[in-house]
């Protein structure tokens, strides 16, 4: 059976914000670059847009060209970017409150169609291929193995990223750069051993070389021009929170492939087991347009596909 990967859609970049998107809009945007790399079943690990109406709307269209779709969620797809958004999902029918409101809408949207499935904690089997995973949110390992402390990491991501300021409930001073990864964590844990094809939004390399192959570092030219290591983006601080420490999950896990979003890069690693079956780890993200107004798909990127069978 054939995948496509294609992370970090950002469907609300590439159309209006929060619009419908008709079929015909949809189509000339993305129709090419989906007629290119046909396969059974697409994954999209999360990262879908900030608008959970226009996402299954986009999904609908997706689904046009696939038999199935499974998706899991990302930074983007909890947050909530207005006050409105904020005030909209502040209880909700669930009780969760806040961005976990947002999630747990989306989910209820894609368990009302035919063929879209999404992964958060459980497993999607389709024709014998187990699908599993979660957001699988960072844990900070790459600084705090580097010997920074714990404060420390959590002031970085308050000045760094848009999380802090976008994913509620509590608020800027009791959410930490953590708090996710550690209602997340379970669910990745639960399914590790009992899927094909693992799907999470962050990378399970924690480790800079990860960044330094993505961001195409160059070690010679560091050796030679010592400002070039401490300005090159792929050592950037920040980078810990595009990754969390899976090497026990892929050490342990059933899994031949991991696929992962978030970097908005292409990039594919074979992780060697100890005694055991490689593990392919793979990002295929299409990220934010070019083009500026004209919200262009990057005319050379390409949808990645993969071929898994049982």
């Amino acid at each position: 059976m054939k995948f496509a990967i294609l992370g970090d859609t950002h469907f609300d970049f590439y159309f209006t914000p929060g619009s419908v998107v008709s079929a015909r809009a949809f189509d000339a945007k993305f129709k090419t670059l989906l007629d290119k790399a046909p396969a059974d079943v697409l994954l999209i690990p999360g990262d879908i847009g900030h608008y959970n109406s226009q996402n299954i709307q986009s999904l609908r269209h997706l689904k046009r060209y696939y038999s199935r779709i499974v998706v899991t969620f990302g930074n983007h797809d909890y947050y909530l970017i207005s006050k409105s958004m904020v005030s909209n999902y502040q209880y909700g029918t669930n009780r969760l409150g806040g961005s976990r409101e947002r999630v747990a809408e989306m989910k209820l949207f894609i368990e009302k169609e035919e063929g879209i499935d999404y992964v958060d904690g459980n497993i999607i089997e389709i024709e014998g291929v187990r699908i599993g995973g979660a957001t699988g949110w960072y844990d900070g390992s790459l600084l705090l193995n580097a010997g920074k402390s714990y404060d420390d990491v959590n002031m970085i991501w308050r000045l760094e990223m848009n999380d802090a300021n976008r994913i509620y409930p509590n608020g800027n001073n009791l959410t930490k750069f953590d708090t996710l990864f550690q209602e997340q964590k379970h669910r990745v844990e639960d399914v590790h051993q009992d899927c094909d094809i693992m799907m999470t939004h962050m990378s399970p390399l924690s480790e800079w070389n990860q960044f330094t192959e993505m961001y195409n570092f160059k070690p010679a030219i560091a050796a030679q021009i010592p400002n070039y290591a401490v300005d090159h983006e792929a050592l950037q601080d920040y980078r810990a929170f595009y990754c969390f420490d899976g090497k026990h999950l892929l050490e342990n896990g059933s899994m031949s492939h991991w696929v992962f979003g978030h970097t908005h890069r292409n990039f594919e690693r074979q992780y060697v087991r100890e005694g055991k079956s490689d593990v392919q780890i793979l990002c295929n993200s299409i990220g934010y347009p070019k083009g500026g107004s004209q919200r262009k798909i990057s005319s050379d990127f390409k949808i990645k596909t993969i071929e898994v069978t049982k």
